[in-house]
């Protein structure tokens, strides 16, 4: 969380505001956003999203290490080396996510390995677009409306993820899946948190 600190602290400063006009817009106290600024606090998904809305920037931006994005500023650099791919989980989730799309402007995928630990149950929701997964570790059921999955390793799915889907681990084993979503995690998730999206 540090560095997503820093890039707030550097997009604040450039804008010339101070912490109190940060909080003002985002409806966050001035001490929770010094201390996400210096990495001592996690971000929940809407904190992350209303941050970014004042700042004027997309989440998946934010996220970008600087050095990825300073090598981006002339020209659309293909490339994401395995120590820029940035690894987060969202406020209290379980779930590890380890990006390993670009960030360019207009881009339609996004992808991703989502890492589930045992006992993991995410309940059925929807989203726009298609979903496509490959699992490479574990064991992971997939739930599509009524429908259930059990899936190993070498599976793959592929749905419109209009339709209300979930997931569960069991007790024992988590899961490494690689997925691939034409809807954009962050701003799904924040819509998600924010009451936009059916659950």
């Amino acid at each position: 969380m540090e560095d997503i600190g820093n890039a707030i602290r550097d997009l604040r400063l450039k804008k010339g505001w101070t912490l109190q006009k940060l909080a003002s817009l985002t409806g966050l106290s001035v001490s929770f956003l010094s201390q996400a600024e210096r990495g001592l606090s996690s971000l929940s998904i809407v904190s992350l999203h209303n941050i970014c809305e004042a700042l004027g920037v997309e989440a998946s931006a934010l996220l970008s290490s600087s050095k990825v994005a300073a090598a981006r500023s002339e020209f659309v650099f293909p490339i994401v080396p395995a120590a820029d791919q940035l690894c987060i989980r969202i406020a209290s989730s379980p779930v590890t996510y380890r990006y390993l799309s670009g960030n360019f402007p207009d881009r339609i995928i996004e992808v991703l390995i989502n890492e589930f630990p045992p006992s993991y149950h995410h309940p059925l929701a929807t989203h726009t677009g298609e979903e496509f997964g490959y699992v490479l570790e574990g064991h992971l059921v997939l739930r599509i409306e009524e429908e259930t999955y059990p899936l190993s390793p070498g599976d793959s799915y592929h749905f419109l993820a209009t339709r209300p889907h979930g997931y569960e681990t069991s007790p024992k084993e988590g899961a490494r899946v690689l997925v691939a979503s034409t809807q954009k995690f962050l701003e799904w998730h924040s819509e998600t948190r924010l009451g936009r999206n059916s659950a």
